[in-house]
């Protein structure tokens, strides 16, 4: 518990994301290095065909290395998720933590492992932690056009909002889901669970159920098992409440009728 609240008030120090600009240089400095390891050979041999086969065949290693490293990352992510959604946080947790800080996660998979975290953080109860990370995911610059979260982006920016909900910050919520309407890939349904937290948290009961009774046959089909679990919960909530305040009427004014 002692570790928790620590964790609340001082969020663990994220891991710095590549932006795709950086990736590129990178890329570039790779392809740059094999072509002088290529002009050595040549150089010293001066076989042009033994430059040529050193150039080929550092851009096919280079290659394969990139592939399998991609295989083992994308696996690893994957099974991360499966593990928040059976609701072991901890696991999720280490796996996401050592794709982040190995160097050979590639620069286009760690915001997916950064968004997942962010997750899991959110789970603990750590929402300061939680709205730090989705930040670092957001601004890292793969959420933009032809970038590989762009079609995440949506749910990115409605679980930025969840964060800011259930951190009592409801002007931060309400630009969170602004920016993420705007998103080309938006869709109602990334926003069934974001605004079912931000109606709860304004105690407009009556309204979370119309949400819900509206939207719930596209909700079961699109949501997986946390968020209805998380939906199911709010709607016995807010029938609780508004039973709590018929009750509390009726106490009030059964004398006069």
């Amino acid at each position: 518990m002692a570790d928790d609240a620590l964790a609340r008030r001082n969020p663990a120090t994220l891991p710095k994301l590549v932006t795709p600009r950086q990736v590129s240089l990178r890329a570039v400095g790779v392809v740059v290095g094999i072509e002088l390891i290529a002009g050595v050979a040549w150089a010293l041999s001066h076989s042009t065909w033994l430059g040529i086969a050193a150039l080929f065949g550092g851009i096919v290693a280079w290659s394969y290395r990139r592939r399998a490293e991609l295989h083992t990352a994308l696996t690893h992510t994957e099974r991360a998720h499966e593990l928040l959604d059976l609701g072991n946080t901890e696991q999720a947790e280490q796996l996401l933590d050592a794709l982040l800080a190995s160097r050979r996660t590639p620069a286009n998979i760690k915001p997916f492992a950064a968004y997942y975290r962010a997750l899991a953080a959110m789970r603990r109860g750590h929402y300061t932690e939680a709205r730090a990370r989705l930040q670092g995911v957001i601004d890292s610059g793969w959420l933009g056009n032809r970038r590989a979260l762009q079609p995440r982006a949506p749910v990115i920016y409605a679980s930025a909002m969840v964060a800011a909900v259930l951190d009592g910050d409801l002007e931060a919520a309400d630009r969170w889901r602004a920016e993420g309407q705007r998103s080309p890939a938006n869709l109602e349904r990334h926003w069934f669970v974001a605004d079912a937290f931000a109606l709860a948290r304004r105690e407009e009961w009556t309204a979370l159920l119309q949400l819900l009774d509206r939207h719930w046959e596209a909700i079961e089909g699109t949501i997986s098992g946390v968020g209805i679990r998380q939906l199911q919960l709010l709607r016995a909530f807010a029938l609780t409440r508004l039973h709590q305040h018929e009750d509390n009427y009726r106490g009030l004014y059964s004398g006069e009728e």
